[in-house]
């Protein structure tokens, strides 16, 4: 189906300009994000799926038909209106659930992405309690677009700079490009290593040995100073990489249920575009249909009086709860400062397997 081709377009370019994305490494005078307090308001629809019997008006000046004797005892029996059973139920998922994570490597990172892999486990073995046959893609997207650090050019044994970075590692062709799946994170507190993808792909699938590690490797992400989740989203879901051949190819299932989860500790202000933007990106990738998507953000809670970050108003907009807003109501906003995040996974859980029992495949 035809996918994002407006904005991710533009993003895209701007992604792949000069062919390493290195441009995006070092934009780290930015160590706070402008804080305030979201102004928005949700526009929340409810959507339903199932469809209301209706009877034909023309049925009031119907005659049932004299061809048989009225007396007859060997008559067909008058049933009365016989319901049209249609295609039956709506085919559901079936438990196929496309799950992207977006996953800020800003300094301030380290800790969050600790409790993202701790929350990891609990949130996977929920799924798949409640679908017999779980059949999952989970991909972490590049939100650096960028291989290697000056310090470490021509680093043959160890980077002075950064021992722990892969000397002597060639890229693949993926792995400088913004929005795709990530299989070598690099950089301090990243895995820095290929993750091993059953699959082959850069992406894990159902049957992956060992899930848990795999996803810890490819979600350690490092703090290495790339944020924008918003934008990087809207790049992972862009038809130029998910079309064949491109780095996230296969990821997005017609059949499949999206998830996104984002997480970032700042508003996500740099992000190109506006939340409405980000939302109708997520519609469109699954075909204009709203109810195929469930979001779940994670990030600063600051423009709340009693949010756990501390209350530190402005009248900056909170971009990324606004995405969430608009997303209503198959979304859920988490404050990234919650000592973990298992109940906002079993509570995204719930909403997945509620979305799930009435996607209709477009």
């Amino acid at each position: 189906m035809p996918r994002l081709t407006s904005l991710a377009a533009v993003l895209l370019a701007a992604a792949c300009n000069g062919g390493d994305g290195q441009e995006t490494v070092f934009s780290t005078s930015i160590t706070t994000a402008p804080m305030g307090s979201s102004s928005s308001t949700s526009s929340t629809s409810t959507s339903t799926t199932s469809s209301e019997a209706s009877t034909s008006a023309s049925s009031e000046n119907s005659t049932s038909s004299t061809s048989s004797t009225s007396g007859s005892t060997g008559a067909i029996p008058d049933l009365g209106l016989i319901p049209d059973g249609g295609d039956g139920p709506p085919p559901g998922c079936k438990g196929k659930v496309d799950l992207l994570f977006t996953i800020s490597s800003h300094p301030t990172m380290e800790i969050k992405q600790a409790r993202l892999k701790a929350s990891f486990p609990g949130f996977m073995a929920t799924l798949e309690s409640e679908f017999a046959d779980f059949d999952y893609h989970i991909l972490s997207s590049n939100t650096s677009g960028f291989w290697g650090y000056p310090s470490c050019v021509g680093c043959q044994d160890i980077c002075a700079d950064l021992p722990e970075y892969p000397c002597g590692t060639s890229p693949e062709p993926c792995d400088s490009i913004r929005g795709a799946g990530v299989t070598y994170p690099i950089g301090k507190h990243a895995s820095n290593q290929r993750c091993e993808l059953a699959s082959g792909l850069r992406y894990i699938t159902a049957g992956q040995p060992m899930t848990e590690d795999a996803f810890t490797c490819i979600a350690s992400m490092g703090t290495n100073g790339a944020d924008g989740v918003a934008e990087t989203t809207v790049l992972a879901l862009a038809d130029d990489l998910d079309a064949p051949g491109a780095c996230n190819e296969g990821f997005l299932r017609d059949d499949a249920l999206l998830v996104v989860v984002a997480i970032q500790d700042t508003y996500d202000p740099f992000s190109e575009g506006t939340a409405k933007d980000w939302r109708d990106a997520l519609v469109e990738a699954k075909g204009g249909d709203a109810d195929a998507v469930v979001l779940l953000v994670i990030s600063t809670d600051v423009d709340e009086p009693v949010g756990l970050c501390g209350y530190k108003p402005n009248n900056s907009e909170h971009k990324l709860r606004t995405w969430t807003e608009l997303m209503q109501p198959n979304a859920l906003f988490g404050s990234i400062c919650a000592e973990g995040y298992d109940d906002y996974f079993a509570t995204v859980a719930k909403m997945i397997k509620s979305q799930c029992d009435v996607f209709v495949p477009q």
